[in-house]
């Protein structure tokens, strides 16, 4: 047998160069598990908004004739809501109404900020913004001037955070409402082909009676809306 025999020397360069190796290996690591807290602090301190989109059909006795898109985006404590409205109504193959409707509203905290919308009621204009103001809320509809209590929020019913108060206006017009809100339960619902357990409510203006919705929501998300036109045709306005 041969006995190979290495020198101390040898042994502690082994050793070292071991050593050395080791910390290379672990000042990498570090290096990285830094890097990766860096990046999960980044992350923690820039959360993207959390967004959704949502388009509508509208239906009137069984024909389509508009969307309705609605686009929600959250960042930390608040929510910025952009609606667009396009109906048209033809009879005989010719357009006989055309209705358009852009808003964009901006709530903090819960509490409403700011609001904006154009409507094209076929053919007559609307112009409505609303500010915060201090204690009160500031609007100017059509050119004239109102102030608002706080309380006040816009009837646009994508989310059912506008029925936490029966003090509303209508978003393409103005108009104050004062909504009697009745809550009817919970509501088997199927939207195209889609079944959810939403809340239905009832909505009615008291100020002049023209204003009525059946809504339904999941969550805090409408999926169906229901009115009678002033013709008394059924008008559905339901998520795809």
């Amino acid at each position: 047998m041969i006995l190979y025999r290495v020198s101390l020397p040898a042994i502690l360069l082994v050793n070292e160069a071991i050593f050395k190796s080791m910390v290379t290996i672990m000042r990498t690591i570090t290096l990285i598990l830094a890097l990766l807290g860096l990046a999960i602090t980044l992350s923690a301190a820039g959360t993207p908004a959390a967004k959704i989109h949502r388009v509508f059909d509208i239906n009137r006795s069984g024909d389509t004739i508009g969307t309705e898109t609605v686009d929600i985006e959250q960042q930390d404590d608040t929510i910025t809501v952009k609606a667009k409205t396009d109906v048209s109504v033809k009879i005989l193959f010719v357009e006989a109404y055309r209705y358009e409707l852009s808003s964009n509203e901006v709530w903090k905290n819960g509490q409403l900020i700011a609001f904006k919308s154009r409507t094209n009621d076929n053919g007559t204009k609307h112009s409505v913004e609303v500010t915060a103001a201090n204690d009160k809320l500031s609007m100017e509809a059509d050119g004239k001037h109102s102030d608002l209590p706080k309380s006040v929020v816009p009837a646009s019913l994508c989310r059912n955070e506008t029925l936490r108060s029966p003090d509303a206006f209508e978003p393409d017009t103005g108009n104050r409402l004062s909504l009697k809100i009745t809550d009817l339960g919970t509501d088997s619902v199927t939207v195209n082909g889609i079944t959810y357990q939403a809340h239905h409510y009832k909505i009615a203006d008291t100020l002049k009676g023209a204003y009525m919705r059946e809504l339904w929501y999941d969550g805090d998300m409408l999926v169906r809306s229901k009115l009678l036109g002033s013709d008394n045709s059924v008008v559905l306005t339901e998520l795809r």
